[in-house]
C-alpha cells in the first residue's frame, strides 16, 4: 500500500514517477505517518525494525512513545508538535527510545502535509538510523572532553562508517603519540626538576665555598701584602748589610796590607838585630885585642922599671877600659840575643797573625759574597712577592667576580627550579597510561 495515498489529493492519482519515488523512499528509509496530534497512523518495516515494534504494537499509539519521559513531559516537546501543526518542518537528528528502552539516533525530516483547507492533515517522518554514527561521534566527543581534562588514556572505538572510523583511527594515533610525548615530557620534566634541584644544591654549595674562598683569598692577599712589605724591608736591610760587608772587606784588605807591612818590618828588625850581633862580636874582638895589648904593655912597662911606671898605669887603665868594654859588649850581646829571641817570637806571632788574618780575610770575603747573594736573592724574592701580590690581587678581583657570577647562577638555578616545578605541575594535568597506549585502547575496547 502506498503510504501517502490517504493524504494525496482526491482528484488526482499518483503518477508512475511518484510511485517510484515513494517506493524508493520506503525501501531505503524508515517512514512513519502521524496525525496532527501525534497519533501513529502507519509505519514501514524499516521503522519498525529500528524501534523494535510490530505494527500491532503501534496501533493507536502516540509519537510520545518514542521519546524520553522527561522530554515528553517538558514544554519543548509540546512546542515541537504545536509548530508541526502550524506547518513548520523540522530536519535534524533526534534521539529516540526503542521498545527495549535503548537509545537510538535518527536523522529525520518531520514534514507536515497540508489539506485543501490549508490545515495540516498529517505529519510524515522520513528517517535514517544513524545510531552507530552518533555513538561514534559521542565517543569522540567524550574522548575530546577527556582530553580537555588531561586524560590521554581514552580512545575512540572502531566504527563501521568509513569516515568516522578514519577519524577514530587518526584520533587514537594522535592520542598514542601525545601520550608517548607527554610520558617523555614528564620524564624529561622530572629529570629537569631533579637536575634543577641538584644545580640549586650545587649552586648553594658553590656559593658558600666561593664566599669562603673569597674570604680566605682576602686574608691571603693581606698576608702576602704584609709578606711583600717584610721582604722589601728585608731586601733593604740586606743591601745595608751588603754595604757593611763591603766596607768590612775593604777594611780587611787594609788590615791584610798592614799585617804584610808589619811582617816586613819585623823581618827588617830581625835583620838589624843580626847585624848588631855581628857588630858586638867585632867589639868583643877589639876589646879582647885591646886587653891583650894592655897586658903586653904592662909586661913591657914592668921590664922598663921606673921609666915605664907611667906607661904601666896607662896600660892598666886601658886594660880596665877594655875589660869594661868587653863586659858591656857581653851585656849588649845578651840584650841583643834576648831582643833577637823576642823579635823571632814576634816574627812568628806576626806570621801566625798573617795566617789568621788571611783566614779571616777569606772568611770575610766569603761572607761578603754570601751577603751579596742573599741581598740579590732578597731583591728577587721581593720582586717575586710583588708579582705574587699583584696576581693575588687580580685573583681576588676575579674571585669576587666569580662570586657575583655564582650568585647570578644561583638565581638562574632558582628560576630554573621554579620553572621545572611549574612545568611538572602543568604536565601532571595530563594522565597517561603506565602500560602503554595500545594496552589502554584494548582495555577501552573491552569496556565498550
Amino acid at each position: 500500500m502506498w503510504p501517502f495515498k490517504s493524504i494525496a489529493p482526491q482528484t488526482a492519482s499518483p503518477s508512475s514517477e511518484e510511485l517510484d519515488l515513494a517506493n524508493m523512499v520506503t525501501d531505503t528509509h524508515a517512514v512513519i505517518r502521524f496525525k496532527p496530534d501525534g497519533q501513529i497512523e502507519w509505519a514501514n518495516d524499516l521503522f519498525l525494525a529500528v524501534l523494535g515494534y510490530t505494527k500491532e504494537e503501534l496501533d493507536g499509539k502516540n509519537h510520545s512513545l518514542f521519546v524520553d519521559k522527561a522530554y515528553r513531559e517538558g514544554a519543548e516537546y509540546a512546542s515541537f508538535w504545536d509548530r508541526l501543526r502550524n506547518g513548520e518542518t523540522f530536519t535534524s537528528q533526534f534521539p529516540r527510545v526503542t521498545k527495549s528502552g535503548d537509545l537510538v539516533y535518527i536523522q529525520a525530516c518531520y514534514s507536515p502535509v497540508m489539506g485543501d483547507d490549508g490545515k495540516v492533515r498529517a505529519v510524515i517522518k522520513v528517517a535514517s538510523d544513524v545510531t552507530e554514527r552518533q555513538l561514534a561521534i559521542n565517543d569522540l566527543k567524550n574522548s575530546l572532553e577527556a582530553l580537555s581534562t588531561g586524560d590521554l588514556t581514552r580512545h575512540v572505538a572502531p566504527c563501521s562508517a568509513p569516515d568516522l572510523n578514519s577519524l577514530a583511527e587518526t584520533f587514537n594515533a594522535c592520542m598514542n603519540q601525545l601520550s608517548e610525548l607527554m610520558t617523555n615530557v614528564k620524564n624529561v620534566s622530572s629529570d629537569v626538576n631533579r637536575t634543577a634541584d641538584e644545580m640549586m644544591a650545587t649552586a648553594d654549595d658553590l656559593s658558600r665555598r666561593t664566599e669562603t674562598q673569597a674570604a680566605t683569598l682576602e686574608q691571603t692577599a693581606a698576608a702576602v701584602d704584609q709578606l711583600t712589605s717584610t721582604a722589601r724591608s728585608a731586601a733593604t736591610n740586606a743591601n745595608e748589610v751588603r754595604n757593611v760587608a763591603n766596607h768590612t772587606r775593604t777594611a780587611a784588605e787594609g788590615g791584610r796590607t798592614l799585617v804584610a807591612n808589619l811582617t816586613s818590618a819585623m823581618d827588617k828588625i830581625e835583620g838589624s838585630s843580626n847585624q848588631i850581633s855581628q857588630i858586638i862580636a867585632v867589639i868583643e874582638g877589639i876589646a879582647f885585642q885591646t886587653n891583650l895589648l894592655a897586658l903586653n904593655a904592662g909586661v913591657e912597662a914592668a921590664r922598663a922599671g921606673d921609666s915605664g911606671r907611667g906607661f904601666a898605669v896607662v896600660a892598666s887603665e886601658v886594660r880596665g877600659l877594655a875589660q869594661r868594654s868587653s863586659e858591656s859588649a857581653n851585656e849588649i850581646k845578651a840584650l841583643i840575643q834576648a831582643s833577637s829571641e823576642h823579635v823571632g817570637e814576634g816574627s812568628d806571632l806576626v806570621g801566625r797573625a798573617t795566617t789568621e788574618f788571611e783566614t779571616i780575610f777569606q772568611g770575610v770575603n766569603g761572607i761578603s759574597e754570601r751577603v751579596q747573594e742573599i741581598a740579590h736573592g732578597m731583591e728577587e724574592q721581593s720582586q717575586t712577592l710583588a708579582e705574587i701580590n699583584s696576581s693575588v690581587s687580580q685573583l681576588d678581583q676575579v674571585t669576587q667576580q666569580n662570586a657575583a657570577m655564582v650568585e647570578e647562577s644561583r638565581d638562574s638555578s632558582s628560576r630554573l627550579q621554579g620553572g621545572a616545578r611549574e612545568l611538572l605541575t602543568e604536565i601532571d594535568f595530563f594522565t597517561v597510561s603506565e602500560t602503554g597506549s595500545s594496552g589502554s585502547f584494548q582495555a577501552y575496547q573491552t569496556a565498550v
